[in-house]
């Protein structure tokens, strides 16, 4: 329409070449407002049509993709635009002109929003009475985002860390980010109340949640005999060789940080007395270690403790006799269970005796 008009100026110009310089000014003028009416027009063609944008599936949510492409899409001309629309109308015969561009722009945002590394989006982590946990989180394309740790407590949720800081009111709680995008939240000292569901969450909308299940394992140590039952004492005689047995159980892996100690000194590193030994066999989820002291002596008797922390141990008494046989001590210890079964024999028998009387003085 503009080109036709300025074409009509142009001639009617051309045909009074001889008029005033006024006139010329005029139609100059004119034709400036009408170019400008028509790029008004274009652009109003063009957010008329953006407004037919669809709306587009990601991750399960609609999301508007042309809010996301913003003045860009608006940038295109209108050339551009009909290319565009031509191309999809030869594909699919004009029924998907629309999405022609949201598509492949909804495929690179999902590409660049936040995301977790591990795509199942959960984990679960085991670790040992006392020892530090680690719970990761790995997120790709944070941009400008926030990761932030929560616990799950039944219905409640306990905020614990939102970027790089700490809002825990207990210390043992804390955020160690490891280069170049593992949000790691470190609980020191783990207990059995620390167990439970936490959440790395990264602030989107909705919020995309990693879930990570914190197990805190209880060590068994136990000392044992060697028939493998539980005892709290044993006993020697002067010069032989004394043997203690330590089974660690119920842990994560195996283990061999297990210690020794004979009261507060610590016998695994010992070598001022000479004699002493640990052998330690790693299991799949423990270890079985053996001490053996040799040519004993008075000064071996006492506590002896088998720990693998500060809160996992165990602790049996040793004797050390002189002269009297160690099979003999513990046959007097014994005694008094060796003497139940005739003391419930006694009972019976006078039972019995009772029941014969009743029976006797009824028939009568």
């Amino acid at each position: 329409m503009v080109r036709i008009v300025s074409s009509w100026f142009q001639s009617e110009l051309g045909e009074s070449a001889g008029s005033q310089t006024t006139k010329r000014g005029a139609v100059q003028t004119l034709l400036q407002i009408f170019r400008l009416l028509y790029l008004f027009a274009e652009s109003i063609s063009l957010c008329i049509l953006y407004e037919w944008r669809p709306l587009h599936q990601i991750d399960g949510k609609e999301k508007d993709i042309s809010s996301e492409l913003g003045i860009a899409a608006l940038a295109l001309t209108a050339e551009d635009y009909a290319s565009s629309v031509q191309r999809s109308d030869d594909n699919d015969g004009g029924g998907t002109s629309r999405h022609t561009m949201t598509d492949a722009a909804a495929i690179n945002l999902a590409e660049r929003s936040p995301r977790f590394e591990d795509a199942s989006g959960h984990a679960n982590v085991t670790v040992q009475l006392g020892d530090t946990a680690f719970l990761n989180c790995k997120v790709l394309d944070l941009q400008d985002k926030t990761v932030s740790w929560v616990r799950r407590h039944e219905q409640e949720l306990h905020l614990l860390t939102v970027g790089m800081q700490t809002y825990s009111t207990d210390s043992r709680f804390s955020l160690h980010f490891q280069h170049p995008n593992d949000w790691r939240l470190q609980i020191k000292f783990a207990r059995p109340r620390d167990e439970g569901i936490y959440e790395c969450q990264v602030s989107i909308h909705p919020p995309r949640i990693y879930t990570v299940r914190l197990i805190v394992a209880v060590p068994s140590v136990e000392m044992v005999d060697d028939h493998g039952r539980v005892i709290e004492e044993k006993i020697y005689k002067t010069g032989s060789t004394i043997e203690l047995k330590c089974v660690v159980s119920k842990v994560p892996g195996p283990t061999a940080n297990i210690m020794w100690r004979h009261g507060l000194r610590i016998l695994n590193y010992d070598t001022s007395r000479g004699g002493i030994s640990v052998k330690t066999d790693l299991l799949p989820y423990g270890a079985v270690s053996r001490l053996y002291i040799a040519n004993a002596s008075q000064r071996d008797a006492g506590n002896y403790t088998c720990n693998i922390s500060e809160s996992s141990w165990t602790t049996v008494v040793v004797h050390i006799l002189n002269g009297e046989h160690p099979a003999a001590m513990q046959h007097g210890q014994s005694s008094s269970s060796e003497r139940r079964p005739l003391v419930i024999s006694m009972l019976v028998v006078v039972m019995a005796s009772w029941f014969f009387m009743w029976k006797c003085s009824f028939s009568r």
